[in-house]
C-alpha cells in the first residue's frame, strides 16, 4: 500500500515520527492518525515496561513475528534483541520449526505460551499454572498483552505491507553478524 500524504500532519503526529526516527511501521500509522497516539503509547508502554525481562519480551515478540510470518517485525525486534543481551542462536530459536536448545527452560517455555496465545487465543489451567511458576501476576499480564499488542503489530505489518527501511534503526552490537 502506498505511504500516507506526511506533509499536513499535526505536530502531535510529526512528534511521533520524529521520535520513532521515521520508522516505516510509524509512518504507515498516519494513515489512522486518530489512532497513532494511542498506539504509540501503547507500543512504548510494552517495550519499557520493567515488569518482565526484556529478553523474554523479545523472545516473545520475535516469535509473534515469526508465527505471523512479519518480516518487518522479526528483523526490528532480532535487532533489539540482541541489544537486550540475546545471542543470535537465541533469537534463531524463535523461528517456527527452529532447534531450540540454545534456550533456557524459561525462555521455551515462554516461546510455547505465545504459540498457545497465538494459536488458541487463550492457555489452558495447566499453561496458565505453568506461566505463574515462571511469572507473577504483574509480569504475566505484561506478557500476555505484549503477544497481544504485537499480534496487532504483525497484522497491521503485513496488510499494509510495511518495508524495512534502507537503514538500521537500532545500533548493532560489536559483535552483531545476523540479518
Amino acid at each position: 500500500m502506498h505511504e500516507p500524504d506526511l506533509t499536513n500532519l499535526t505536530p502531535e503526529l510529526k512528534k511521533i515520527l520524529d521520535g520513532k526516527n521515521n520508522a516505516n511501521v510509524y509512518r504507515m500509522l498516519m494513515h489512522s492518525p486518530n489512532l497513532a497516539p494511542g498506539f504509540t503509547a501503547m507500543a512504548d508502554a510494552v517495550m519499557w515496561s520493567k515488569a518482565w525481562p526484556a529478553s523474554l519480551r523479545e523472545l516473545a515478540i520475535v516469535r509473534v513475528g515469526y508465527l505471523y510470518q512479519s518480516p518487518y517485525e522479526v528483523h526490528q525486534h532480532r535487532q533489539i534483541g540482541r541489544l537486550v543481551g540475546l545471542s543470535g542462536a537465541q533469537l534463531d530459536a524463535c523461528a517456527v520449526g527452529a532447534d531450540q536448545s540454545a534456550l533456557s527452560d524459561s525462555e521455551r517455555t515462554v516461546l510455547r505460551l505465545t504459540d498457545s496465545i497465538v494459536q488458541n487465543h487463550t492457555l489452558t489451567v495447566p499453561e496458565r499454572e505453568e506461566a505463574l511458576e515462571l511469572f507473577n501476576a504483574n509480569q504475566f499480564a505484561d506478557f500476555v498483552i505484549t503477544v497481544g499488542f504485537y499480534q496487532l503489530v504483525s497484522n497491521f505489518l503485513n496488510v499494509f505491507d510495511v518495508q524495512r527501511e534502507d537503514h538500521d534503526l537500532f545500533p548493532k552490537p560489536a559483535d552483531e553478524n545476523d540479518d
